[in-house]
C-alpha cells in the first residue's frame, strides 16, 4: 500500500557516518527525506547542492534534511566532502529504508528495464506524520517547493 499524506511515516533506521539513524531520534523537528538515486551523478548533485544552499531558511523553521540511497557509507562521505553538503547522508544498502516507503521501482532507460531509487521527498511533520510528498521529483525548483511547504507547518 502506497504512503499517503496524513500517514505515520514508517519508523526506520538507517546508517550515516556518525551511525545508525533512526525516525524516532528525529522526533520534535521537521524532516525533509529524499531519495534520490546515485551520489555524485548529475541530477543528484544538482539537487544535493539546491538542499545545501537552501539549509539556513531550512533551519530557521526547525527542519532537518537526509538524502538517501543506497550507495554505502564512503560513497556518501566523499560526495558530501566534494560538493560540501552540511546535512546527512543516509545509506540504504540493503533497501529496507527505500521499500519502506515505496521508492525502489521499476525504471526504464533507453528501452532497458532495471529496479532503482524514484527520485522522491516526504516532508514529515516533528510528529512523525506525512505532511507532503513528491513522486517522482523534479530537480530544477524542488528545493524551493519543498522549503515553501515546510513554511505552512
Amino acid at each position: 500500500m502506497a504512503l499517503k499524506i496524513g500517514d505515520q511515516s514508517p519508523s526506520f533506521k538507517g546508517m550515516t557516518a556518525g551511525g545508525t539513524l533512526s525516525l524516532g531520534d528525529l522526533r520534535g523537528s521537521h524532516i525533509v527525506l529524499y531519495f534520490y538515486p546515485k551520489d555524485d551523478t548529475p541530477g543528484c548533485t544538482k539537487e544535493a547542492c539546491a538542499f545545501r544552499d537552501s539549509l539556513p531558511r531550512f533551519k530557521k523553521m526547525n527542519a532537518k534534511i537526509f538524502g538517501v540511497s543506497k550507495d554505502d557509507i564512503t560513497s556518501h562521505e566523499k560526495f558530501a566532502q566534494k560538493y560540501e553538503l552540511p546535512f546527512t547522508l543516509i545509506s540504504d544498502e540493503n533497501g529496507n529504508l527505500c521499500d519502506s516507503f515505496g521508492v525502489w521501482v521499476e525504471k526504464s532507460m533507453y528501452g532497458k528495464k532495471y529496479m532503482g531509487i524514484e527520485r522522491a521527498t516526504y516532508l514529515i511533520d516533528k510528529n512523525g506524520i506525512i505532511r507532503n510528498i513528491w513522486r517522482p521529483v523534479k530537480v530544477d525548483g524542488h528545493a524551493e517547493d519543498v522549503l515553501s511547504e515546510v513554511k505552512k507547518l
